[in-house]
């Protein structure tokens, strides 16, 4: 039988306004939401956080002294492994190969946090008159999960997520969404990133498709009629910080390769799909309250560029046209 810790007290919340569909990003609505997503990793986020800053944006950009090793950018403010150090998809089954050398510069920024190597406090330019430290380095500052249990005991929740004694998946396993995050080295079982967008293979539609035209209904059985005028219908995806209804799938591109950034957006708190934010958990421990989600409610949309997110698989069917 599960125990109930006696110093935990589970309030559980209704839930919040937050977008919950569609119709609650029209286009030309600004792609936000960081504030209150999982990547907001200062003191006042909202899943894993540090005490050691206030700030959101120090753990990807800053506005002096940025990172431009690989030809990082806009304003990088963290270390990155080397293009070398990934095992790089490969040959594809469409006849493009991607070499370890290949992997680019906006997919190695989102690998900075996901690869499991680099710590989250390893930046460049420290907050405040914090310094400098040229091509990043780990800060030594402790993240806190908001939530304390029987597995991990009060006190001992405060820990540097590293490769060492505290490594994510120390706690976190491959069933966990969490271990989910965190993709590794080996970027051969993953989507190819830096690989060439050729619409002559892979079943890809011509770059200058504009994406909001694209019809992913007909073919769908009847029993999925409740979508045809809300998430699949309405093709829009954020592109350039905003939400659109006129970008090709040429602006879902860098240089005219596939990058982790063609599908997901960073700053985009996207809720307008199946795994949105529903309830919310409040533990109050010894008086102070932590507001977090758990699970697949703690999804942020997977930070997907589409409207919808995948359902229908309207993000994979947006390009392959299968």
């Amino acid at each position: 039988m599960k125990r109930t810790l006696p110093f935990l007290t589970v309030v559980l919340l209704a839930s919040q306004a937050f977008a919950a569909g569609v119709n609650d990003y029209p286009a030309g609505l600004a792609a936000s939401g960081i504030a209150g997503s999982r990547h907001n990793m200062g003191s006042m986020g909202k899943v894993l956080r540090t005490t050691a800053t206030t700030e959101i944006c120090v753990f990807c950009h800053t506005p002096h002294h940025t990172n431009t090793t690989n030809g990082l950018k806009p304003m990088w403010n963290r270390g990155t492994s080397a293009p070398t150090s990934y095992t790089a998809y490969g040959a594809t089954i469409g006849g493009s190969t991607v070499n370890n050398t290949d992997i680019g510069s906006t997919s190695l920024a989102c690998l900075s946090c996901h690869d499991g190597v680099m710590t989250f406090d390893n930046i460049v330019n420290a907050p405040g008159k914090g310094g400098v430290v040229n091509g990043g380095s780990d800060r030594g500052w402790t993240f806190a999960m908001p939530i304390v249990s029987e597995f991990v005991p009060m006190g001992t929740y405060l820990h540097k997520f590293d490769t060492g004694a505290f490594a994510c998946n120390l706690c976190h396993y491959l069933d966990n969404p969490a271990a989910r995050l965190s993709l590794g080295m080996n970027l051969s079982d993953d989507h190819p990133v830096s690989v060439a967008y050729s619409a002559d293979r892979a079943g890809l539609r011509p770059t200058n498709t504009t994406i909001n035209s694209i019809d992913l209904t007909s073919e769908l059985a009847s029993s999925a009629a409740s979508y045809a005028t809300g998430n699949i219908a309405q093709n829009r995806w954020a592109v350039k910080g905003f939400i659109s209804d006129t970008a090709t799938i040429s602006d879902l591109l860098r240089d005219g390769r596939v990058e982790c950034s063609s599908c997901h957006d960073p700053h985009f708190k996207n809720l307008s799909w199946d795994e949105v934010e529903g309830t919310y958990t409040m533990y109050v421990e010894q008086g102070v309250p932590w507001t977090w989600c758990s699970g697949e409610n703690c999804s942020d949309g997977q930070f997907l560029r589409r409207v919808g997110g995948n359902t229908g698989s309207g993000v994979c069917r947006t390009c392959h046209e299968k």
